[in-house]
């Protein structure tokens, strides 16, 4: 013996109990709590300005996998069946394929693109619904 407690086998885990003894249940994690309600001040002109933020970074991801897509599809290197099999699947699952990573990704661009679309959209909805609410609040006297 070394004269050292006998560590837990769970010691790995880092799970000791909060007095050390080997083999005790871990200690609960403190339980977080619930989130302060606040109001949530919404401004349609940072709407559109995330929106164009999207916009554009879905435009240079575009671009990007277009310039770049040839690089990832690859000729047969040799005239053999295995070879020429081999470069098709690569090419159908990379660059060519319907459910290749390169659709994969252009549809999540496509998904940005609509993504934008709806922010802006949301934000003239709420700029109408906005003017539209003060000019209620007008007409029943307010200021």
């Amino acid at each position: 013996m070394s004269g050292q407690p006998a560590k837990s086998p769970w010691g790995f885990w880092g799970w000791e109990s909060d007095q050390g003894v080997p083999g005790a249940a871990p200690a609960v994690p403190e339980v977080p709590g619930l989130p302060v309600v606040k109001d949530i001040t919404v401004s349609p002109d940072k709407i559109v300005a995330v929106a164009d933020v999207i916009e554009e970074q879905a435009k240079a991801l575009e671009r990007k996998v277009t310039e770049h897509v040839g690089a990832l599809s690859i000729e047969s290197p040799a005239d053999d069946i295995v070879s020429q099999e081999a470069a098709e699947a690569w090419n159908a699952v990379i660059s060519s394929g319907e459910n290749s990573y390169r659709s994969r990704v252009m549809a999540y661009v496509h998904g940005l693109h609509d993504l934008a679309e709806q922010l802006r959209a949301a934000g003239r909805k709420y700029l109408a619904e906005d003017e539209d609410n003060a000019a209620t609040v007008r007409e029943a006297g307010g200021s």
